[in-house]
Order: C-alpha cells, then sequence, then structure tokens
C-alpha cells in the first residue's frame, strides 16, 4: 500500500461513508481517480484528434472530485496529487495496477460526479 492508500484506509468511518454514494469504497475511489490521472496523460502525452477537448474535459472531471473530496472536509487537491504521484511512480518503473474496477463502472462513477 502507498501512503496515500494507507491514509484513505485510515479514514474515520463516518468520512469513508462520505464515499460510498459516488464511489462505493475506498478502493473504488482511489482507483477512479488513479484512471483519471493515467487517461489526461495518456492523452498529452499521445495527442489524439481534439485532444485539447478531451484534456479539458478531464481536468474538469478532475477538479469535480477535488470539489467533491474537499466538500468531505478533506484536501481534494492534495489527495489527487497522491495519487497522481502513485501513477507516475508507477509509469517511470513500468507498473501497472490491477484493478477491480471496469470501464462500465468508471463511466457510471464519473456520471455520478
Amino acid at each position: 500500500m502507498t501512503k496515500i492508500q494507507e491514509y484513505l484506509a485510515a479514514l474515520p468511518e463516518d468520512k469513508k461513508a462520505l464515499f460510498v454514494p459516488v464511489f462505493g469504497d475506498m478502493d473504488k475511489f482511489y482507483a477512479v481517480v488513479y484512471l483519471i490521472i493515467r487517461n489526461e496523460h495518456i492523452t498529452d502525452q499521445e495527442k489524439p484528434d481534439r485532444y485539447e477537448d478531451r484534456l479539458q474535459v478531464i481536468r474538469q472531471v478532475k477538479s469535480k472530485v477535488e470539489a467533491l473530496v474537499s466538500s468531505f472536509g478533506l484536501d481534494g487537491k492534495e489527495i489527487v496529487a497522491d495519487i497522481a504521484s502513485d501513477y507516475f511512480e508507477d509509469y517511470v518503473n513500468y507498473k501497472e495496477p490491477d484493478f477491480t474496477i471496469t470501464g462500465d463502472e468508471f463511466i457510471g462513477t464519473l456520471q455520478k460526479l
């Protein structure tokens, strides 16, 4: 477990309960944010058609997550930044985490934001 994963796991149950309606649980929250960061990075690197529009949408979603987490009384920007740090650490070490979240679950979560 990374430091941010340990931090999230150690949150009081009342704080964890705030994540349930949108994310389900803390592991899914971590996975969703990680995948948002990965999508932002890959889009920025590969520059597919209309990548500027895609990046704008991805960054809006990331901002919504930060604001939502901040509304829970936590530092949303810092938590998202820490998960981004995990992603880039994995990226430079050619690690690919094995998340149990499906593409449909990911999209469904984003729609709840």
